[in-house]
């Protein structure tokens, strides 16, 4: 290699599943359903062992831990290819700035190769969606003897190059991918998603694709020329980046403005919480770490105006929204449809109330000062008859967009709080189709969906981790990718106490079901001699306990099952969010969280927790 040519890599390589794509979780998705297929199950820790396999090696995994006896490996390479590639025909999920990159080096001339374990039909439809000649070769698992670790894999892509490993960049996010390139000489960058890359040898760590410094890892790894290779590269990747329009930070003392992956926080701010929330000393600096704080005691009458709930104590509610108004956060009410079923789609469906409305709305947000308006109204799905909604839902879209029009022109924002939509080949249900997701995302500036209150009539889970997933793929595949960024996760940090059993007759006044918070469950913990027990699979903590009820006449044991989302379930789905490219999630409430969960909720959204550490999304 040339002078030169050394100041840079001869070729990137890239492994595909997990670093330029983020098909992971429709890998782990198809291996579950197919263990379910034959009675099974397929836990995180068994999916998460299988990433960056070769499909042999991974069908071989299957037989042994999902009890798949009566399929021969070719079969089990076959079903989940087709299952995967049905999912990525739908909707292919890139990684966060690898196509940026990727374009970049091409139109500076540095070769790139794709280097894959994944077979040739799956990857020929993500090539398809790519320019022409983004990759000059590639290798995939059933083109090579040996895959992943072995490094064959990356001296067979370097050979078809015409160059030497040793001269390459490669770019893995698994470690058997990882150790596949180390072993083959190539430079090599670890992208953690899935897989927790922490202390795997031979790799530089980076949290992403869009702030990657190569010029520095390249650097790094050749010698004494350091300082000029690094910023000879940094010079020709940054001005490829700016060909492709580009603008993060490569190299040099700069940090990019926004880190990559970071997302916004918005909190609801419910009256019934408030004196707790008051007495918070932190309150104030909690609020400046917020985009959007929405007071949650505004609702709508018969006419459209809009009312406080009259249980909202006055002095306490002016104080939450003075601290906004004096912080950095936007203050953006919610309002509530609390009318009777079938009332507010009368409103929207007549355009002379719909336009008074529209006002009366405008003119609120007016009157105090609001930065913009939450819309949440959610009778059209949990009270109102779903043959309804054919009707309903244009009367619907129709109102967002007269209400966002107006508010724009007042220099207002429009924010809608609503049920989601799920993926039907999940599912088997559309979900609340009613709201249009798709149709409104041009006209608001932002789309919550609540992903909580999975289980409310019986013991269950509140939100779980795979439902989640589900509530987000449903929304990037109803509301157009341009409008992806306006998407934002509602998470819970709350829980529900249940009672899943009684022995003997228990008094009138017996407790049924009653909430939980992450502010309130430790004191229950420490009443009721809990011992709360993680699920990892959930995102959700579990424990079980007794309680004694007698008066007069009667007496019973209730058998109870606490579940609630803590610091750790929270993690977990602000990391889904991020993974999906969502430009925020919203916390269900304020009031709710306790330090631990902030703690963590703030640093998992600026990345300062990496995203190896959650459960896969």
């Amino acid at each position: 290699m040339s002078d030169d040519r050394r100041l840079r890599p001869a070729a990137v390589l890239w492994d595909m599943d997990g670093t330029l794509v983020d098909t992971e979780p429709y890998w782990i998705a198809a291996e579950r359903r197919l263990v379910a297929e034959y009675g099974g199950d397929w836990p995180d820790h068994h999916a998460h062992a299988m990433v960056g396999f070769d499909l042999r090696d991974s069908a071989a995994y299957m037989i042994e831990h999902g009890g798949i006896d009566d399929l021969a490996p070719e079969q089990i390479i076959e079903r989940l290819l087709d299952d995967v590639i049905k999912s990525v025909r739908q909707r292919i999920p890139w990684r966060p700035g690898a196509r940026e990159l990727l374009a970049a080096l091409v139109a500076d001339g540095v070769p790139c190769g794709l280097v894959t374990m994944s077979w040739r039909r799956f990857v020929d439809p993500v090539l398809e969606a790519l320019p022409p000649g983004s990759f000059s070769v590639v290798v995939c698992g059933d083109d090579v003897e040996r895959g992943k670790p072995d490094p064959e894999p990356y001296t067979t892509a370097a050979e078809l190059l015409g160059v030497a490993p040793a001269d390459c960049m490669a770019l893995e996010d698994s470690p058997t991918g990882v150790a596949s390139a180390v072993a083959a000489g190539c430079v090599t960058v670890g992208v953690p998603n899935v897989a927790d890359l922490r202390g795997v040898p031979g790799a530089t760590l980076v949290p992403s694709l869009v702030d990657v410094d190569l010029a520095t890892i390249w650097a790094s790894s050749h010698g004494p020329e350091r300082t000029r290779r690094r910023l000879t590269l940094a010079a020709v990747i940054a001005a490829a980046l700016a060909l492709v329009g580009v603008t993060f930070t490569l190299g040099g003392d700069n940090e990019p403005i926004a880190p990559p992956g970071e997302i916004a926080l918005d909190v609801w701010a419910p009256y019934w919480t408030l004196d707790d929330t008051l007495a918070d000393p932190s309150l104030a600096d909690r609020i400046g770490a917020l985009r959007e704080v929405s007071p949650f005691w505004f609702s709508v009458d018969g006419t459209g105006t809009v009312i406080v709930d009259s249980n909202t104590p006055a002095s306490e509610a002016e104080r939450l929204i003075s601290l906004v108004e004096a912080s950095p956060a936007r203050l953006v009410p919610s309002i509530i449809d609390h009318l009777p079923s079938g009332a507010m789609a009368a409103l929207l469906a007549d355009e002379a109330r719909r336009s008074r409305h529209v006002d009366r709305i405008v003119s609120f947000a007016r009157e105090i000062n609001a930065d913009g308006i939450d819309i949440d109204y959610e009778q059209f799905a949990f009270a109102d008859n779903p043959t309804t909604w054919p009707t309903t839902s244009p009367a619907w879209v129709t109102f967002i967009a007269e209400l966002a029009e107006a508010l724009h022109a007042d220099g207002r924002t429009l924010t809608v709080s609503v049920p989601p939509i799920y993926d039907v080949t999940t599912t088997g249900e559309i979900g609340y189709w009613v709201y249009d997701h798709g149709a409104i995302a041009e006209h608001v500036d932002a789309i919550r969906l609540m992903a909580y209150d999975f289980s409310t009539s019986s013991a269950g889970p509140v939100a779980p981790l795979d439902w989640t997933r589900d509530v987000v793929e449903g929304a990037l595949k109803a509301v157009p990718v341009e409008h992806h960024s306006k998407l934002v996760l509602g998470i819970p940090a709350y829980g529900y106490n249940w009672v899943v059993g009684i022995d003997g007759t228990c008094p009138a006044d017996a407790p049924g079901r009653t909430g939980v918070t992450s502010a309130s469950i430790d004191d229950l913990i420490a009443r009721r001699g809990g011992t709360p027990a993680y699920d990892a699979l959930s995102g959700e903590w579990t424990f079980t306990y007794e309680l004694e009820l007698s008066d007069a006449v009667t007496s019973c044991v209730q058998r109870r099952e606490v579940r609630w989302i803590d610091a750790e379930g929270v993690r977990d789905r602000v990391h889904i969010a991020r993974r999906a490219g969502f430009g925020g999630v919203s916390l269900w409430a304020l009031g709710y969280d306790d330090p631990e969960v902030w703690a963590t909720l703030t640093a998992s959204l600026s990345g300062e927790i990496p995203v190896e550490t959650t459960v896969a999304s």
